[in-house]
């Protein structure tokens, strides 16, 4: 099953401080709510799972992802990321645009996935009106965390002092936190688009 995921947020912050954290995967990654990053491939992707919950069921994606391209000029990103359930109930690919604009003081992020889903995700998601719900809700969460993390990116970059008087694990727990919300509200705009 194939579907159109759009989506988008905006952030207080500059442009560049967006971009920055975004194409940063080991900072952004850990952001999206159920993910998990895995450890970097020769090829420069990385290895990754992502937990979500659809209904009464529950679904463990183990795969990989990447930049398949990044402009800086243009502040234009697209990721493929692709992966299969660990209990053998269907996979999900899909390429990611991302695109920044800046917007008086702030950032806005929209993203337009372009997925593809089978076996028994694609079946279950086929029926259900709970995807694009919850891709939304995973995207929001992202949002979140990832607006935490620019903050204390843009503090340690004004002032010299700021990266000591931080917490050292709290960015690291915001951006586990916001990757796994955006692959889940990733996975959601996927299961809507096919129901």
């Amino acid at each position: 099953m194939a579907l159109i995921i759009q989506s988008s947020f905006r952030t207080e912050a500059p442009i560049d401080v967006v971009w920055r954290v975004l194409t940063n995967i080991e900072v952004a990654a850990p952001c999206f709510p159920g993910a998990q990053l895995g450890e970097k491939q020769e090829d420069g992707t990385y290895k990754g799972s992502f937990n979500v919950k659809l209904g009464p069921m529950s679904f463990l994606f183990a795969g990989k992802f990447g930049f398949v391209s990044l402009d800086p000029l243009t502040h234009h990103a697209k990721i493929n990321a692709s992966g299969s359930d660990t209990k053998g109930r269907g996979g999900a690919q899909a390429l990611v645009d991302v695109q920044l604009t800046q917007e008086a003081t702030q950032t806005l992020v929209e993203i337009v996935s372009d997925a593809t889903l089978s076996g028994g995700v694609a079946q279950f998601g086929r029926g259900t009106g709970m995807i694009q719900a919850l891709t939304q809700q995973l995207i929001d969460q992202f949002a979140r965390q990832l607006s935490v993390v620019i903050a204390q990116d843009l503090a340690a970059s004004t002032d010299a002092s700021a990266p000591q008087s931080l917490p050292q694990e709290q960015p690291s727990l915001a951006m586990g936190s916001l990757l796994w919300r955006s692959f889940k509200d990733w996975l959601r705009g996927l299961l809507k688009k096919q129901t």
